[in-house]
């Protein structure tokens, strides 16, 4: 069984582990746009789904304040640390205390949450009405189960990342929208006064399948589960204190999260569905690139950052930049341009104000995507503070701009201020990378974001023209097969004068991802 594992699960290169976190985030926000599809036609944009949406906020803190991101960029170096020494008993030893501890921590905070449940969706929610209100205290319940789960899967995870396996960790997330969709279709049977438990319940339901398939990846490295916490070993005390301005950084997301919800609760009835479904859209890109690319090359981000050679760190900055820039840019223009068909094709209702809330939120697409890579670099670095003190710094400024833009615009508003904020906190970061590294070729990257941002407008006016003028949106149209051939044609049309415009302002990027892409796909049918 080990060695069957290791052959699926075997080492990767950087470039083919990006290309499979990459298809395999793809293939999870296929379905999780799937997932919403089925929310929008079965609950709409209602109390239900404002409830629903609001229950994540609970869960989602507590592991976001104990575990989340923040356990793979601290993990991972001071475990390669150990197997870089040929001390795997050690690392095992590490690997099964710091996963012991944190399920301890999120276990007893969970059940204080379940406790005090009621209050603190009143903290969160004050604009809810009792039925809303009563509706997002069962649900938060339900789903706080989750944090538990994500535990276990953030620290197997985290193991096969440090042994360069990617296969497995990558796919596990394809189950979690898995177990949604189940809760969507089958357990909200189960329920017949508010169907909406049964999709919580598929909320738990997938988490624990990604973490059953968590443990068959790491299963496969060699790992044997062990019930001990070593508190005062060396490399636990390291990772925690890795973790905590990390876990601080991620949680002020959270905050960030929580504030626009309460002023969005605030608004009208569906104000909050409407951002929710928005905001899933703008994830699309910043998760298949953002979030796949910076995982992906921590691992050797790291190894750069410790080599000999310092020209080493440098040019990986620049070569990462500069690729996760050539995709977000134009992802950018295209949920601007393109909003009104985004949602009215996947969502199969026409909301303007879930269009325009995508559009506002487009410049966080890039954003949060470079804010993930700068962040990795220092990580990589051994610094999890500097982005604490950065993110600290603009969650005030996200606040004080949230409440006048929501009042100028309406939900809209907030897709606004969250792009704003994300963007003085991404040019703060860089600056104080500058003052951190000295010349990390700042001047190679703006080079690289100018020709990328006037082939990607180019592509972007061309695409406006044909939506203006030749294939605008009428208001009974909505829906796959009514939209679906327009819009791949202007995307087509549109991404070939991106490349064109890209290659003639030599974009050195063009080649790079025409490179991987053939590489990878030769090995993918080679094997097939």
């Amino acid at each position: 069984m080990k060695d069957f594992l290791n052959k699926i699960n075997k080492t990767r290169t950087m470039g083919m582990a990006a290309f499979l976190i990459s298809f395999s985030y793809f293939l999870s926000r296929v379905l999780g746009l799937f997932r919403d599809r089925l929310l929008a036609s079965n609950f709409g944009v209602s109390p239900q789904t404002d409830a629903y949406t609001a229950a994540f906020r609970i869960p989602d803190l507590l592991f976001t304040l104990l575990v989340s991101g923040a356990f793979a960029v601290s993990f991972i170096p001071v475990f390669i640390g150990y197997l870089e020494k040929k001390q795997q008993k050690e690392a095992w030893e590490v690997a099964n205390s710091i996963l012991n501890i944190l399920l301890l921590a999120v276990g007893v905070a969970c059940i204080l949450a379940f406790i005090f449940a009621s209050p603190l969706v009143s903290l969160l929610t004050p604009g809810f009405d009792t039925y809303r209100h009563d509706l997002t205290v069962n649900i938060t319940r339900i789903m706080l189960v989750t944090p538990i789960f994500f535990v276990i899967s953030s620290t197997f995870g985290a193991i096969q990342q440090s042994f360069n396996r990617f296969l497995i960790y990558a796919f596990s997330s394809i189950f979690y929208n898995v177990g949604i969709i189940i809760g969507i279709l089958y357990f909200s049977r189960l329920f017949d006064n508010n169907p909406i438990y049964g999709v919580a319940v598929g909320v738990a339901f997938g988490t624990a399948l990604q973490a059953a398939l968590q443990f068959v990846g790491v299963f496969g490295v060699g790992y044997r589960y062990k019930f001990t916490m070593q508190f005062r070993n060396k490399g636990v005390i390291k990772i925690i204190k890795l973790m905590i301005p990390r876990s601080l950084d991620l949680a002020i997301d959270q905050v960030n999260w929580i504030i626009q919800t309460a002023i969005a609760s605030n608004l009208s009835a569906g104000s909050m569905s409407s951002y929710y479904y928005a905001n899933n859209l703008k994830n699309v890109p910043v998760v298949l690139f953002g979030a796949a690319m910076s995982t992906a090359f921590f691992p050797n981000l790291v190894r750069a950052a410790g080599s000999k050679d310092k020209s080493k760190f440098p040019a990986a900055i620049v070569r990462d930049m500069s690729l996760l820039m050539f995709l977000v840019i134009p992802s950018a223009i295209i949920a601007i341009v393109m909003r009104g068909y985004i949602v009215r094709i996947l969502f199969g209702f026409s909301d303007q104000a879930t269009a325009d809330t995508l559009g506002w939120l487009a410049g966080s697409i890039i954003a949060q995507s470079l804010f993930f890579m700068v962040a990795r670099f220092f990580y990589a670095l051994e610094d999890t503070k500097t982005p604490l003190f950065v993110s600290l710094g603009t969650i005030a400024f996200n606040i004080a701009i949230s409440i006048p833009l929501s009042k100028m615009y309406g939900v809209s508003g907030l897709g606004l201020a969250l792009s704003i904020s994300g963007s003085v906190e991404l040019i703060i970061l860089l600056v104080l990378l500058r003052f951190k590294m000295g010349d990390y070729g700042v001047k190679s990257i703006i080079k690289s974001a100018t020709r990328i941002t006037l082939a990607s407008l180019a592509m972007g006016s061309v695409m406006y023209l044909m939506v203006r003028f030749w294939f605008p949106l009428y208001k009974d149209e909505v829906g796959f097969l009514q939209l679906a051939p327009d819009f791949m044609l202007i995307s087509v049309v549109g991404l070939t004068v991106y490349l064109v415009t890209a290659k003639v302002l030599r974009v050195h990027e063009v080649s790079t991802v025409s490179r991987i892409v053939r590489r990878n796909l030769r090995k993918i049918f080679r094997r097939g």
